[in-house]
């Protein structure tokens, strides 16, 4: 098949009766060439740096509120150092002298099998209750114990590490004209974990902590976590107690699939921390605030 001649551009190849033409044409190119050369050069853009934010893979955590350091206690860290066997333990008592000598030792640390009984004596010396043992895990208490400590700073509950609920009953609501407000039976509930907490002698728990603050610390580190903040985090979690607001009116709800909200968004946006303290009623937040206020004042004592 023959191409269509419409399919081809004639070049006409004869020689320009003009030369004078095609020279001027061709000086004008060049003398553009060179005043945009120069433009160009005296006109260099000026050099901006953008800052780039860094990359993250997960959302930046919400910065903790400053707390003051736990001041140590030289001579219980020294009873808790020369601690190094099982039958050598120094449980504090009551009134928060030690009740059993430690043995003299070769100053070697706890181990973690030690350290999980003697924080098991420590929390029954204070006059724990059954009810809050059982939630001192049977295996690594101490290792369960700080990563709930960490948690709890932030305001969260660790609850898949906890062996059981604070009560058994189930929820209730009142409603009232189509309005749903939560129900004072429901802060019956907690009145024995409410009993047990304030029958915890503070003083005994001060000593606990700085009796197993190294090994605490120590085992904070093994979490990945910053061992010198394991005492900040401590009086975060009483500081976060501490603002947990009192409300003596009914607190309205919503439900929300199979659970319900509260239905005012500041104390829906509460941590999950002090939204389980409000389900315990006024009454039972003012008894552990109470108790968290004097362990707090303890604690920072010299």
């Amino acid at each position: 098949m023959r191409a269509d001649p419409e399919e081809y551009v004639r070049v006409d190849t004869r020689r320009s009766r003009f030369p004078i033409v095609e020279l001027l044409l061709a000086l004008a190119l060049i003398a553009g060439l060179v005043v945009f050369w120069y433009w160009t050069r005296e006109n260099k853009p000026v050099e901006t740096v953008v800052q780039v934010p860094p990359v993250t893979t997960s959302p930046a955590q919400p910065e903790l509120p400053a707390t003051p350091d736990i001041p140590k206690r030289a001579e219980v860290e020294a009873a808790a150092a020369a601690v190094a066997a099982p039958d050598a333990t120094a449980v504090v008592g009551q009134d928060g002298a030690l009740i059993e000598e430690p043995k003299p030792t070769d100053g070697a640390p706890l181990t973690p099998q030690q350290g999980d009984e003697l924080l098991r004596q420590q929390l029954a010396a204070s006059g724990a209750r059954p009810i809050l043992m059982k939630f001192l895990s049977d295996q690594q208490p101490l290792e369960v114990s700080a990563a709930q400590i960490d948690g709890l700073g932030h305001g969260i509950i660790l609850r898949k590490y906890l062996p059981g609920s604070l009560q058994t009953e189930a929820f209730s609501v009142v409603v009232e004209d189509e309005a749903i407000y939560m129900s004072p039976v429901s802060f019956l509930r907690y009145d024995k974990f409410t009993d047990a907490i304030a029958a915890l002698d503070s003083s005994v728990l001060v000593k606990t902590f700085h009796l197993l603050r190294p090994m605490y610390e120590q085992t904070y580190g093994y979490l990945g976590l910053d061992a010198s903040d394991f005492d900040n985090a401590v009086i975060r979690t009483l500081d976060l107690v501490l603002a947990t607001p009192e409300i003596g009116e009914p607190i309205a709800l919503q439900p929300k699939a199979v659970v319900y909200i509260y239905a005012d968004p500041a104390l829906e946006s509460l941590p999950p921390l002090q939204k389980q303290l409000l389900r315990m009623g006024p009454d039972n937040i003012r008894r552990i605030k109470q108790q968290a206020q004097t362990l707090r004042t303890g604690l920072l004592s010299h």
